[in-house]
Order: C-alpha cells, then structure tokens, then sequence
C-alpha cells in the first residue's frame, strides 16, 4: 500500500497561472479572503478539488479558520439574475421555518433553473423538497411564497417584479426520492461518503427522477399585481 498524507491547500478565486500550477497552502491564506479548498497527496502531483468555495475568517495558531461559502460555479440564473448555493440555503432556511406549526421536517432538497422563452413564457426557478410528516397545502404555499421572497440578488428582485423571471415553483416528491439519486450517483461509480446533493442541477437523469416522484406543486405569489 502506498503511504499518503492529505494537505489542505486553497487557490484563491482569482489567481495567476503560477499560482493555478502551484497551489497555495492555507497558511499563508490572507483574512476575509475566499479560496477554494483542495485536498493533496503525498507526492504532490495530483489535486483533489472538493469543489466548494470557503472563507478564511481567522487563524488559530497560524492555522486558518474556514467558513463554508458555496460550491464553486454553482449559480441559480435565469435572466440577470445570479444566485449561490448560499443563496439558495437561506431561502430554504427561511421558507423551511413554517414547517415547524406542522411538525414536519424537512429531508433534503434540490433546485433548477428553468429558462424560459421569451415574454410568452418566461423561467423560474424550481426547488425540490422531501418533507419527512402531513402538511398543509397552505403552510407550503406559504413556504413556497418565503423562498421567493428571499431572494436577494438585484438582477432577481427587478426580474420578478417587471415579469421576466416567474414565480418560484415548489415541488414537493415522495420520500424516498433523494435516496434514489444517492442510489443514481453510487451506481456510476460515486463513493457513498463523498457524496453530497447537488444544490442545483442541469442533470437530465435527475430531473426525470425529481419529476417522476413530484406529488404536490406549488407556485409563489409574491410579487403579484
């Protein structure tokens, strides 16, 4: 067996090529700075990326203290609009709240972003979620309103309110769903303690198993004239 170590590196978001090719320990990463983390082995001829974005918020003892930002590149777009999966989280943190009056949990969940066609019919963003318990089709229309509204970016706010994005779709799928596409991802090769759920997908595979297992749906009315 070969020995190895892991080495923790960051290469800043933006960089030089030198600095693409060499890496850049995280002990010399600067406060306030959001470099992208990477894991090494030991001969150092291959990198790792985890592909998620962190935040150097201090050191202790020279070492820095990492806060998870975002997946790097991992965008919810339609029109100008341009949300992170940070974003998208504390949409989800903040219409996932109303679940608590109905004493149900929220699983796990996912999101897409739908391109429209033109004004005739213009995209929206769509989030998936499983819920663990009954709950009301009020409280989750009510849920589904509160993510809209959470939304912060600008390019999303006017969007919205002229017409050129549409109203946020909620889609709620039977339990089990999620464990299907773990199911998917290790049955192309993906290890079981690797994986993560993609915050937002493009992947087609997904998207027919999301919509196969969709139960209930429902669009925000935020933003109504």
């Amino acid at each position: 067996m070969l020995s190895h170590r892991v080495q923790n590196e960051t290469v800043p978001l933006v960089v030089t090529p030198s600095e693409i090719a060499t890496g850049r320990a995280v002990t010399t990463s600067e406060g306030g700075s959001s470099p992208e983390k990477e894991i090494s082995p030991f001969p150092g001829l291959y990198r790792y990326r985890l592909g998620d974005v962190v935040e150097v918020t201090g050191f202790y003892k020279s070492a820095p203290q990492l806060s998870f930002v975002c997946r790097r590149k991992l965008v919810l777009t339609v029109n100008i609009d341009k949300n992170t999966e940070k974003d998208l989280q504390l949409a989800v943190e903040r219409g996932s709240r109303l679940l608590a009056q109905t004493r149900t949990e929220l699983v796990d969940f996912t999101s897409h972003a739908i391109v429209g066609e033109g004004g005739q019919r213009p995209g929206h963003y769509v989030v998936f979620w499983e819920v663990k318990g009954e709950t009301d089709d009020r409280v989750l229309q009510e849920c589904c309103r509160e993510m809209d509204l959470a939304f912060a970016d600008h390019g999303y706010l006017v969007s919205r309110r002229c017409g050129t994005i549409g109203p946020l779709e909620l889609r709620v799928v039977e339990q089990g769903t999620f464990k299907k596409i773990l199911d998917y991802y290790i049955g192309n090769g993906a290890a079981m303690s690797q994986f993560k759920t993609p915050r937002c997908t493009s992947n087609q595979t997904l998207l027919r198993i999301l919509d196969r297992c969709t139960v209930r749906r429902f669009w925000s009315t935020a933003y109504s004239t």
